[in-house]
């Protein structure tokens, strides 16, 4: 890859936006796929959620109007399953449950997406099967 800046950098975050008023919604999401909250400040309108210590993702509230799915689907956050389909159809129902909409999609029968079309400015959450990490 080539030489590295003088000084040693340690990857953080990254940010993905959302849609104002939808910060509690999305944390308690983001809870449900197995991430905890990492930093959120009374009044806020960002938070940031982290899974087993590891990367954190900032999740921030912004005035955008949220993109078409096929627009923003090239730009995701990705979990690892054993079952995608079944964990998805059961996050669809919890998500419609709590009266959102959401839209589940395929890129192959190993990588699924969903978006909640309301909420998520730019982005998908991407469900892939283990078996495309095995070598």
């Amino acid at each position: 890859m080539g030489e590295k800046f003088m000084n040693e950098l340690t990857l953080h975050h990254c940010s993905k936006r959302i849609a104002p008023g939808s910060l509690d919604f999305v944390m308690d999401l983001f809870g449900q796929l197995g991430c905890k909250e990492s930093y959120r400040e009374d009044g806020a309108a960002w938070a940031m959620v982290e899974q087993d210590d590891r990367f954190i993702i900032q999740l921030i509230e912004t005035d955008q109007k949220p993109e078409a799915t096929e627009k923003k689907s090239n730009s995701h956050i990705a979990f690892l399953s054993d079952d995608p389909k079944a964990d998805i159809d059961e996050i669809g129902e919890w998500v419609e449950d709590r009266g959102f909409a959401f839209i589940d999609g395929q890129w192959s029968g190993r990588e699924r997406y969903f978006d909640c079309p309301e909420v998520f400015v730019d982005f998908v959450v991407e469900i892939m099967d283990r078996s495309v990490i095995e070598n």
